[in-house]
C-alpha cells in the first residue's frame, strides 16, 4: 500500500499529538535527546521535534589539503532546519567528519592533515566558526573516527579540540565529540578532551566486528559507560548513550532502517529479523532508562530511520524518561 504524501503527514501529526505537544518535559528533565541527521533526508515538516532537545546535522566535510570546510550542500535546507528547530526549543549542531568523511568507509586523511599544523588548524577552526555563524547554529560535534592512540593524532586532536573550544565558547557555542564506544581505539581520545567538550556521544552500535553477533545490545551500552565512566574518568553528565535506529545482519553487511524492517515484517518488540540485529521498542526503553539513571542522555543514528505511530522509537524513549 502506498500512502499520499498529505496522508503519511496527517498520520504522523496525528501520532505525535498522543504523548507530547512540545519537548518541554525534556528540558525540565535536563535529559539530552540527541539525534542526527543527514543533510539529504532534512524534511521539516516530517521531523517530531517534540522528542528531540538536538539535532545534529551531518555532515561537514573537511576539503583535503586546505583545512578549510567544503561548503554545505543544500544550504536553504540546513536554514529552514535551524529556523524550525529553534521553533521547537531544540538545538542545531554542526556534525563535522563521519564514517566516510570523503575518501570512504573509516579513511580518516583528512583530519589527519588538518590537525598536524597550525595553519591548517587556523582554516578549520576559521571556517568551522564561520559556518556556525551564518547558519546560527548552536554548536560543533567532531566525528573524527578516529584518533590513533599509538600516533601523533591522539595529541594533534586535543590541539585542535582547544582551538576549537577557544573559538566557539566566547560566541556562547558548545562543542562536543562522537566517540567509539569502548576499547584499544578510544584511546586515541585523551583524557584531555573531557574538559574540552560539554559532552560525548558515545556511539554504542556496530561492535559486531564482522562476527555473528548483534552489534548493539543492551551489555553494549553499560559496556561504554563502564569503559568511558568507569575506566577512563569521563563525568555522568558529560556521558551520552547511542542508540542506533537501524539493523544489521551478520559478518559486516550493510544496515537497513528501522521502518524498512518493519516493512518487512520485523517485530517492533524484538530485536531480530532472520540474521539481522536491530533495537526493538523493549531494548530502546530499557538503554534509555540505564542513561536517564546514569548519564547525561540518548543519542540516535539517524532520525529518519524512525517509523510513526505506537512503534516509534523516539516514542519510547520520550516514554521512557519518566
Amino acid at each position: 500500500m502506498k500512502l499520499t504524501a498529505t496522508c503519511f503527514l496527517s498520520i504522523f501529526l496525528l501520532s505525535c499529538s498522543t504523548v507530547y505537544k512540545n519537548n518541554s518535559h525534556l528540558h525540565k528533565s535536563n535529559f539530552k535527546v540527541i539525534g542526527y541527521l543527514q543533510g539529504h533526508h532534512i524534511d521539516t515538516s516530517k521531523i517530531p521535534f517534540q522528542y528531540l532537545t538536538h539535532i545534529n546535522y551531518s555532515f561537514a566535510i573537511p576539503a583535503k589539503d586546505s583545512g578549510y570546510l567544503q561548503p554545505i550542500s543544500q544550504p536553504e535546507r540546513l536554514r529552514a532546519l535551524v529556523l524550525k528547530s529553534h521553533g521547537h526549543n531544540v538545538e542545531v549542531f554542526l556534525s563535522i567528519g563521519g564514517w566516510s568523511i570523503g575518501d570512504g568507509g573509516g579513511n580518516d586523511t583528512r583530519f589527519h592533515k588538518l590537525s598536524e599544523t597550525a595553519e591548517q588548524r587556523n582554516n578549520f577552526v576559521k571556517s568551522t566558526l564561520s559556518i556556525v555563524r551564518e547558519f546560527n547554529l548552536d554548536g560543533v560535534d567532531m566525528d573524527w573516527e578516529y584518533p590513533d592512540s599509538n600516533h601523533r593524532s591522539a595529541d594533534d586532536f586535543v590541539f585542535l579540540m582547544k582551538e576549537l573550544r577557544d573559538s566557539l565558547l566566547p560566541a556562547g557555542k558548545k562543542l562536543t565529540a562522537a566517540v567509539v564506544s569502548y576499547g584499544r581505539t578510544g584511546w586515541g581520545v585523551k583524557n584531555e578532551v573531557f574538559e574540552l567538550v560539554d559532552w560525548l556521544n558515545l556511539m554504542c552500535y556496530d561492535d559486531d566486528n564482522g562476527l555473528k553477533r548483534p552489534h548493539a545490545p543492551y551489555s553494549l551500552a553499560v559496556r561504554a559507560y563502564d569503559y568511558w565512566v568507569g575506566e577512563r574518568g569521563l563525568p555522568e553528565q558529560k556521558a551520552v548513550i547511542g542508540l542506533p535506529f537501524y539493523g544489521k545482519p551478520s559478518l559486516g553487511k550493510r544496515g537497513s532502517a528501522y521502518r524498512n524492517l518493519l516493512a518487512a515484517g520485523a517485530d517492533p518488540q524484538k530485536d531480530q529479523i532472520d540474521s539481522i540485529h536491530y533495537n526493538g521498542i523493549k531494548t530502546i526503553r530499557q538503554k534509555t532508562s540505564f542513561a536517564r539513571q546514569h548519564t547525561a542522555g540518548v543519542m540516535i543514528w539517524e532520525i529518519s530511520q524512525d517509523t510513526v505511530g505506537k512503534n516509534s522509537l523516539l516514542q519510547a524513549i520520550s516514554k521512557s524518561i519518566h
